[in-house]
């Protein structure tokens, strides 16, 4: 799924484009092909109840996806998972950490750049 609701609007926060989610609508259910088409610049993973380590677990389904490889955000290591429970599927007071978190993951800056571990982190292997 891609992030609908109130996420695609914090990507939008973090100075970044939603590229497959839908601005105030419902978070809408993307093909792995729709996924590969789209090659985005940057993934970010963040499945609803998962933590962080619960979400980097998921990592082998994303490698098994056809051409997961060639994308441009897999090739520059620039895939991440983030506590999808703590910080993006539920709107609360944490959603402006979550706007900083997205930007740290975007743009390498801002103040959740030291969430990285905790947070929020990079895919190991690059894909």
């Amino acid at each position: 799924m891609a992030g609908g609701n109130w996420a695609a609007e914090l990507v939008e926060a973090a100075g970044a484009e939603p590229v497959l989610g839908v601005r105030g609508g419902h978070s809408p259910i993307v093909t792995p092909a729709e996924l590969t088409a789209a090659d985005p610049d940057v993934i970010i993973v963040a499945p609803c109840g998962y933590d962080l380590a619960r979400a980097e677990q998921e990592a082998p389904l994303l490698a098994s996806i056809d051409g997961w490889r060639d994308m441009s955000a897999v090739r520059a290591g620039r895939v991440a998972f983030v506590d999808g429970s703590a910080y993006v599927n539920r709107p609360g007071p944490r959603l402006v950490d979550t706007a900083q978190i997205l930007a740290a993951i975007a743009h390498g800056q801002g103040p959740a750049v030291d969430l990285e571990g905790t947070a929020w982190t990079w895919l190991a292997d690059h894909g």
